[in-house]
């Protein structure tokens, strides 16, 4: 056990030493992945999708901080859905505006949701974003997590009805695909109520005093969220989505299960119970004492 822990420590001190490092590290890989995302999806603009135009916005993003990456992002989707239809592309900024007008008023601070909860969709593990909010976040960025969610569902819609949208013969308009494929669609609803239960669950449980709340939240917010996209999934006669549910719930437990132990380091077995009072109260209090390896001397002999 000494092991992973003084592993996890050394991984934290090396990143801390680089911290400006993988900053720029991970603004990169964030933005690589989403442009291979939407060039896979949405590429409908051979400019702008170009696999070497990619990399170097990669490069120009990894200079940027997150919220940065993400506007470049949305503009780089909105540059294609143009390219696919101009009344899509106007939907989308619409509803990109309103996330960013609702979170605005929320006072949510990781608006970058918006854009890293369709990535993962695109990967049919959307609730990764959603559990790891309600870990490491407060209650504001539930804002955020939903208008990611409801971005991300639009998205899933315009890519399954392409065809029908570039065949100038068909009668589908984008305002009837939202209201019959979204507004009317039950599992857009099962969808938008399972990742605000995993966020609340995950969000209360981490925040109460039981021993292992980070371990406990993690599985309790993926088994919630399991039941309602299965019950949707069942209710809808869309088993065939099953196995992908099952998938996509074991990474978003191995993530839950990697943020706990990198961000985590309660040592339960040694919980003290303290009393002290002042003029006014009485308190009690648990304290969790943090897990600490006595550092190795070691002393170097010339001979």
């Amino acid at each position: 056990m000494n092991a992973f822990i003084r592993l996890r420590d050394d991984v934290r001190r090396f990143v801390l030493s680089r911290e400006m490092l993988f900053l720029k590290i991970w603004s990169a890989l964030v933005a690589f992945v989403g442009l291979m995302c939407i060039r896979a999806n949405f590429g409908h603009n051979k400019h702008v999708s170009q696999f070497w135009v990619s990399i170097i916005i990669a490069i120009i993003c990894a200079f940027f901080p997150i919220q940065g990456v993400s506007i470049i992002l949305t503009i780089v989707l909105l540059i294609n859905l143009v390219s696919l239809s101009p009344m899509v592309a106007v939907v989308a900024l619409g509803l990109v505006v309103v996330g960013y007008l609702v979170c605005a008023y929320f006072r949510s601070k990781v608006t970058s949701n918006m854009v890293t909860v369709p990535i993962c969709y695109s990967f049919g593990a959307p609730y990764v974003m959603s559990l790891g909010a309600g870990l490491m976040s407060n209650i504001n960025e539930l804002t955020s997590v939903v208008c990611g969610s409801v971005i991300a569902f639009y998205l899933h819609v315009i890519k399954d009805n392409t065809t029908a949208i570039v065949d100038e013969t068909s009668d589908v308009s984008v305002l009837s695909l939202v209201q019959e494929q979204m507004l009317q669609n039950r599992m857009f609803w099962f969808f938008i109520t399972a990742m605000v239960a995993m966020f609340l669950v995950v969000y209360m449980l981490r925040q109460s005093s039981i021993n292992m709340s980070w371990m406990i939240a993690n599985a309790a917010g993926v088994a919630v969220e399991f039941i309602i996209m299965l019950a949707g999934y069942l209710l809808t006669s869309q088993k065939g989505e099953i196995p992908g549910l099952i998938l996509g719930n074991i990474i978003v437990f191995a993530v839950g299960f990697i943020l706990n132990y990198f961000v985590l380091d309660l040592d339960y077995s040694r919980i003290e119970k303290v009393q002290f009072e002042d003029d006014d109260y009485y308190y009690y209090v648990t304290a969790v004492p943090k897990i600490r390896l006595a550092e190795e001397d070691k002393e170097v002999k010339k001979i």
